[in-house]
């Protein structure tokens, strides 16, 4: 038993064991007619309804096609298979480098307000699609009920699967024959898990009117690497009329430009980067077409593109997935979303989040939490003692803050406060927010939860979702001891993300007692954003707080020790792989101690 999850694992005994089909769910799709059954909340669940035909044979690594109709009556009761992915402690789905999911994936699930079926041709109520996090590698939709959200702010939920690592976003390499045409438009773009958002997306317009949706009110949100595909879709061409506000909470990364585009495979140097070529070349050696790399290199310049694409899609998919080692996921190093110039907009991200030509400018909330790191760094050798997986004591409490305090600084400076300055600039109505609680506790008496884990990575789903029953952590993490100010807190929040989903301001319709929450402004003496905690710590409230790299920098020259620790530090806090900004201080810290000893930045693993 872990202490911590990633919060891909927000579910309650509803959402895995469904109930008996309930006739009063019954709705007709476009692919014909469905039962869902009743949830704990007294409304309408729906789980596994494929939106798109499965990617699988001749349809790996392209744009998702249409699911198929039915006839009869399909029973959404059991949520469709995960993407195939690595098991991962923190991502809730097996042991650390298992095999998990399968390529036939693509399914969504759907909670709802009980709707009187008379009332459904009538009923239009806003609808907010979820986007799970996990680095794009691990997760899955059914991991988030949303049923408790659905329910209390009179909205309509969707959770949503879509195509994780090198099956959701792959660059089909090129042949080596003369004269063949390129490959273009979306069957050469490689981001097909964003692909996979768009084709869910689509399927809400077409059929979520049956379900008492408004399919012209629509807000996008995730959380992590979710806020960075909801990001991505910002800047998407293809994103015109799908969706109308967006919620990005904790953004994970930002998106890789085209010439950044690189995977990671299993080799003998841990940490060298490979192209999609070099899978290619790996496997036609592994399958036996091929006796060494430069055999290989030879085989590739006779085949033609199309050669290669049936080559890779003949592959049974563990056989390349397996290409790629489990230990990149702690590297951050397994493909992910990137600027294709097709299907995300290519170009610096402010300067089209500024530009409102080339994005979606819709109402936002951006935000992050005040400890993020901490849900990595308890995990940590370097700062935390652990036994049997467990961790127990901070090695040094005051430089694990300072770790801790630094990087949840630059993650809101680049998760808030740049993004929200972009956003604004680009005329859209921005609420910026951070989120503090960490009222854990102690257990077994030398267990502080709340300095170990505190307001951390993923650990406001929850709040925002009102399900707390997140697996054999739960206990670890929500007690009686902090039940009821926590419950206060979760009802506010969703709340707010309510009537944001109802208006496109979270103010609309707020319970008197809730605080205001103002806009995001850019001048400095204006409140910057919404602080969400207990009342015993300070409760909802407005703060002018801001920060900058440049700032974060500064107070790290001004707080470490002159010594080769102070470099430890700025390699932990500016961890990014690509970052030219944190490579051209980097021969300046502490007065260029740090280059003197150590010639070039190198990030360490998340």
């Amino acid at each position: 038993m872990s202490l911590l999850v990633l919060c891909t694992a927000c579910s309650s005994s509803t959402a895995v064991t469904p109930k008996a089909m309930e006739p009063s769910s019954t709705r007709s799709i476009q692919q014909g007619l469905i039962t869902g059954f009743s949830d704990a909340q007294g409304g309408h669940t729906w789980l596994g309804i494929p939106y798109a035909a499965p990617p699988v044979g001749p349809l790996r690594w392209r744009p998702p096609q249409p699911a198929s109709a039915w006839s009869g009556m399909h029973s959404a009761l059991q949520a469709g298979p995960a993407c195939i992915q690595y098991g991962w402690p923190l991502g809730g789905l097996g042991k650390n480098g298992s095999h998990q999911g399968q390529e036939d994936c693509l399914y969504l699930n759907i909670h709802a307000p009980h709707i009187d079926p008379d009332a459904l041709p009538t009923t239009r109520l806003p609808v907010m699609v979820w986007i799970h996090g996990g680095a794009n590698t691990i997760g899955q939709a059914v991991d988030y009920d949303g049923s408790h959200l659905a329910h209390s702010q009179n909205v309509i939920v969707v959770t949503l699967n879509y195509r994780l690592g090198p099956f959701g976003w792959f660059i089909l390499p090129s042949g080596g024959t003369p004269d063949q045409p390129p490959r273009s438009g979306l069957d050469a773009s490689g981001n097909w898990g964003t692909l996979d958002t768009l084709a869910a997306l689509r399927w809400v317009q077409d059929n979520i009117e049956a379900f008492g949706g408004d399919r012209g009110n629509v807000t996008l949100f995730g959380q992590s690497a979710g806020a960075t595909n909801t990001l991505a879709l910002l800047v998407s061409p293809l994103s015109e009329g799908l969706f109308q506000r967006v919620i990005i909470q904790s953004l994970g990364f930002g998106l890789a430009p085209m010439d950044r585009m690189s995977h990671a495979i299993d080799d003998p140097q841990p940490g060298t980067e490979y192209s999609s070529t070099e899978i290619l070349l790996k496997l036609l050696q592994s399958q036996g077409r091929a006796t060494d790399r430069a055999q290989a290199k030879a085989l590739v310049a006779t085949l033609s593109n199309d050669q290669i694409a049936d080559f890779l899609r003949s592959i049974d998919p563990w056989t390349l997935y397996t290409t790629y080692h489990p230990s990149t996921l702690a590297t951050a190093k397994f493909p992910t979303v990137f600027q294709d110039g097709t299907v995300i907009r290519q170009g610096d991200l402010s300067d089209l989040l500024a530009d409102p030509k080339r994005h979606l400018a819709v109402p936002a909330i951006v935000g992050t939490n005040r400890d993020e790191a901490k849900m990595f760094m308890a995990f940590d050798p370097r700062l935390v003692v652990t036994l049997a997986g467990l961790p127990v004591w901070i090695k040094n409490s005051a430089v694990y803050e300072r770790e801790s305090h630094y990087r949840a600084l630059l993650w809101k400076a680049n998760g808030v406060d740049q993004l929200a300055a972009a956003l604004n600039a680009g005329g859209s109505t921005t609420y910026a927010y951070r989120w503090d609680w960490r009222e854990e506790g102690r257990h077994y008496g030398f267990i502080d939860a709340s300095r170990l884990v505190g307001a951390s990575h993923g650990l406001e789903i929850p709040f925002v979702f009102g399900n707390f029953t997140i697996g054999s952590s739960s206990t670890l993490l929500f007690n009686k001891d902090n039940e009821a100010p926590r419950l206060r807190l979760s009802e506010a929040m969703m709340s707010y993300w309510g009537h944001f989903a109802h208006s496109g301001d979270p103010n609309q319709g707020r319970h008197p007692t809730e605080p205001i929450w103002p806009a995001w402004q850019a001048t400095e003496q204006d409140p910057a954003l919404m602080v969400f905690n207990t009342d015993a710590q300070g409760g909802v409230r407005a703060s002018n707080e801001r920060t900058s790299k440049e700032q974060v920098l500064a107070l790290m020259e001004a707080e470490e020790p002159n010594d080769l620790s102070a470099c430890r530090m700025f390699v932990a806090t500016f961890r990014d792989r690509f970052n030219t900004w944190a490579d051209q201080v980097w021969p300046t810290f502490k007065h260029g101690l740090c280059s003197v000893q150590i010639s070039a930045r190198r990030p360490l693993p998340p």
